[in-house]
């Protein structure tokens, strides 16, 4: 059964039941959610209550905090990690190494705490932190740092420091990348900002892989006219793509 049939049959099934009966299933569905969607939940049926949500003291200054974190890792306070091993391809000399990216303990930390408060943001509807906290990820300058493999070297000594691409370690930040770009992406449409579809490209570049209509599964509040911006969205992505 698909979501719309499903959602037909539910509707069916719930004409004759009394509000008693309706509070009751709910609480036993409840009991079955994992506690991830608890919030979410509690701050969707305030948003259709038309009550104000705002989000607490502690999450706006762990917010301040992660600012000030990533200005730490844009000065190279804190780093990532690589360490070199070999691949198996001779030159004339010696063989050829590649190297294995990581985030150190304190920039896993941050990342983590990044991801976790996005989510929660896009919930109050606190959209631009969202868009700030997602662009921070991707805008900042990382550092570096080449250690030893961890199997063999139990030395913390540093060989080497150096700036290094995103799109370079992108894929080891441990983190969902995409979903927090779907994040970002929904923010942007419900502020609706003006160059939304230049950022958006922005992201798809980095998020490559990453499907557009996922942000109908995102936050509290419906997208209008998703319909008219996918259409818009398309058309703008074709004429990019064509002046490459």
């Amino acid at each position: 059964m698909d979501k719309e049939n499903f959602k037909i049959e539910l509707n069916k099934e719930l004409e004759d039941l009394s509000l008693r009966e309706i509070k009751n299933l709910i609480n036993e569905l409840v009991d079955r959610l994992p506690s991830s969607y608890y919030e979410c939940i509690i701050c969707k049926i305030k948003y259709f209550k038309g009550e104000e949500n705002t989000i607490d003291e502690n999450t706006l200054k762990e917010y301040n905090k992660i600012l000030a974190d990533f200005e730490k890792i844009q000065n190279g306070e804190i780093c990532f990690k690589s360490y070199s091993f070999e691949n198996g391809t001779y030159s004339y000399y010696e063989e050829s190494v590649d190297y294995s990216y990581y985030p150190s303990n304190e920039l896993k930390e941050v990342l983590d705490n990044t991801y976790k408060i996005i989510k929660r943001l896009v919930l109050y509807k606190e959209y631009m932190k969202v868009i700030t906290l997602f662009e921070s990820i991707i805008n900042t300058s990382y550092t570096c740092e080449e250690v030893g493999n961890s199997e063999y070297d139990d030395s913390d000594e540093v060989y080497d420091s150096y700036e290094v691409d995103f799109n370079d370690i992108k894929d080891n930040l441990e983190i969902d990348l995409n979903q927090m770009c779907l994040y970002a992406i929904y923010s942007l449409l419900m502020c609706n900002k003006s160059d939304k579809f230049e950022k958006i490209w922005k992201y798809t570049k980095i998020c490559h892989n990453i499907d557009i209509k996922g942000v109908l599964n995102v936050g509290i509040e419906k997208i209008d006219n998703f319909s008219e911006f996918y259409s818009e969205w398309l058309k703008y992505k074709n004429k990019r793509e064509k002046s490459i």
